[in-house]
């Protein structure tokens, strides 16, 4: 089996680095980007198996906006959210989005590790 690949859409660069290195230690290719539109477009071309936003990007973007333009683009692998806002309404808005899930900063990474074996073994993970 191919190893699995993620994409991470975090702008704060150490998060990201370190989640990065955790990751490619477990054996998955790793590719980061700091905004949303960097994302999108990522996303198009390396068809990730998971993709973790955050949802405060750089550049006034969110994770939201490329969530949702990933998902109108046909591209249906599972997204993890990432926040520090545990607010309803931006809890409701990633509802809003197929195969999402949202957790709260700060994340542990066996908590992102087991998200993904379950999207794995649910058949979500090609």
């Amino acid at each position: 089996m191919a190893s699995l690949k993620i994409l991470i859409a975090e702008d704060e660069l150490l998060i990201a680095k370190v989640m990065r290195l955790q990751f490619e230690k477990q054996g998955f290719r790793v590719e980061n980007v700091t905004d949303a539109n960097e994302a999108f477009e990522i996303a198009l071309t390396m068809l990730p198996d998971i993709i973790i936003l955050d949802i405060l990007l750089k550049n006034k973007t969110t994770g939201l906006e490329a969530g949702r333009r990933i998902r109108e683009a046909g591209i249906l692998s599972p997204i993890i959210f990432t926040t520090g806002n545990s607010y309803d309404q931006t809890i409701e808005l990633i509802h809003n989005i197929s195969h999402a899930v949202v957790l709260t900063k700060p994340v542990e990474f066996e908590k992102l590790l087991e998200i993904i074996n379950k999207f794995s073994a649910d058949g979500r993970v090609e």
